[in-house]
């Protein structure tokens, strides 16, 4: 039986990770469901589950093994071929960058999630960051009429990849790419462990720009932690996700305990609760 939360909540608890094999979701699967979230969130890799390769016959099974234990797909992690391709100087490059993501689409579409979650290119010393920027426009301004056609959204995250660096930049960006169907996947907690600001001020700021969160801890500016280990403000981030009435799905992006993985399961669960009441 899933464990229910007692407390009524407008956020809806998911669970971001990479699956390895179809034996390995049937192994974390149930204990997900059990300690109470609502939905998964899988990584779009060559070797995870699915795959660019095999998606079309591994997303109907992913999605009958979710139906069993009471899970929904709310969307997928496009994985780490986007990072270099979106702002290389190779057309090649970025022609592959658009094929992946209409794969990754695809299968998002087999699954009936709806946020395709893009890492828009990491810095490179051969890419000046004005031509990254400007690839990042052409492709989101690409990527999101394939989004618009598939009835899904695209949502860019801030992670470690360092582009844009400030709320500011990403706020333009957005505006520049100009896409309903293209916003801010936002993570918090990457946020603080980067040093860049305070993450309800980053909520304020971008308001309805944000299509889904991702939630983990860090000591400001240097490393990631487990949630309530860290510096973020709790309190704050859900004050200001209230004010601009963020509702629907906050997914946890653990490490996985490498003994005892399930336990960490639960507590993220409960974690999440007690986040969620502050």
């Amino acid at each position: 039986m899933r464990e229910e939360s007692k407390t009524h909540s407008p956020f809806k608890k998911g669970f971001s990770l990479v699956l390895k094999d179809l034996s390995h979701t049937r192994e974390v699967f149930p204990v997900i469901a059990q300690a109470g979230f609502l939905g998964v969130e899988p990584t779009f890799n060559e070797d995870s589950f699915p795959s660019p390769r095999g998606y079309s016959k591994e997303a109907p099974r992913l999605r009958e093994i979710c139906a069993d234990m009471g899970l929904e797909v709310l969307g997928l992690r496009g994985g780490r071929k986007p990072w270099d391709t979106i702002p290389s100087p190779d057309p090649d490059d970025r022609r592959e960058a658009l094929e992946h993501t209409k794969r990754a689409l695809e299968c998002m579409g087999m699954l009936g999630g709806d946020v395709l979650l893009v890492v828009p290119g990491r810095i490179h010393p051969e890419v000046s960051y004005e031509d990254h920027w400007k690839r990042v426009v052409e492709y989101g301004q690409r990527a999101g009429e394939l989004a618009a056609s598939m009835g899904v959204q695209i949502g860019l995250e801030n992670v470690e990849a360092r582009f844009p660096l400030s709320v500011k930049e990403w706020k333009e960006l957005l505006g520049e790419i100009h896409s309903s169907s293209v916003r801010m996947y936002l993570d918090v907690g990457n946020v603080a462990w980067l040093g860049l600001g305070y993450p309800e001020q980053w909520i304020r700021s971008l308001g309805d720009l944000i299509c889904r969160i991702h939630f983990k801890d860090a000591l400001w500016g240097r490393e990631l932690r487990n949630l309530l280990e860290g510096e973020v403000p709790w309190e704050r981030v859900m004050k200001a996700l209230r004010e601009i009435r963020y509702e629907g799905w906050i997914s946890v992006e653990p490490e996985w305990y490498k003994t005892a993985w399930q336990r960490m399961v639960e507590r993220l669960s409960r974690d999440l609760d007690v986040i969620f009441q502050l």
